[in-house]
């Protein structure tokens, strides 16, 4: 685990709603698709995310819907003794709420997530951009890399350049937005494996 040892999964923790548990931790690393900073690589570690149940907010109130949530490991925080007072309040006053939270842990919910890749577009290109990419899911594995995803492009003589990734769009007159959706946990390596992709082209200026 890389989020600087602040929590672990099974630790209870101060989220950005109240008081949560976390489940699972997953970590993330630099891909060729990322805006990778000066003096890191692909390959190097990028972020943490943890994946946890919220049982009560900072004054005790349970919360009892939309329980299980995904935060950046960096907006969380170690339970203090404060909390873990109220903590321990909340679970003792409210046994029946706490009873079905402790049981949401044994039928782990699925959670998805997506990356998303910009590239610009010629203006005659749209239509054969959208035959591409409806080509390139066919050929893909069920579970790609997104370098899985450019060879099949390449091979394939998509007319997107793929070593072209946007940083942004407002100097882009035609581009294509290409969602890469994955499950968290389902990783190769340090690589993300996806699972599926979806794709919007847009015009003119954002």
């Amino acid at each position: 685990m890389n989020t600087g040892q602040k929590i672990k999964e099974g630790d209870w923790f101060c989220a950005i709603e109240g008081l949560a548990i976390a489940d699972k931790i997953y970590d993330f690393y630099f891909e060729e698709f990322d805006k990778i900073p000066q003096d890191n690589k692909v390959g190097d570690y990028k972020m943490s995310v943890v994946q946890y149940r919220l049982f009560c907010d900072f004054d005790g109130n349970p919360v009892k819907r939309n329980r299980v949530k995904i935060s950046n490991a960096e907006y969380v925080s170690p339970i203090t003794p404060k909390y873990d007072r109220i903590l321990k309040k909340s679970i003792k006053e409210n046994s029946k709420e706490y009873a079905p939270f402790v049981k949401l842990s044994k039928t782990p919910k699925e959670v998805k997530g997506h990356v998303v890749v910009k590239y610009a577009l010629a203006e005659n290109d749209k239509g054969e951009v959208a035959q591409n990419l409806n080509a390139i899911r066919e050929n893909l594995h069920p579970k790609f890399t997104f370098m899985d995803f450019v060879k099949v492009a390449q091979e394939g003589q998509c007319v997107i350049n793929m070593n072209n990734v946007l940083d942004g769009t407002v100097n882009a007159q035609r581009y294509v937005r290409i969602y890469l959706v994955y499950k968290f946990r389902d990783s190769l390596g340090k690589r993300i494996l996806f699972n599926d992709l979806d794709f919007e082209i847009k015009g003119g200026r954002l």
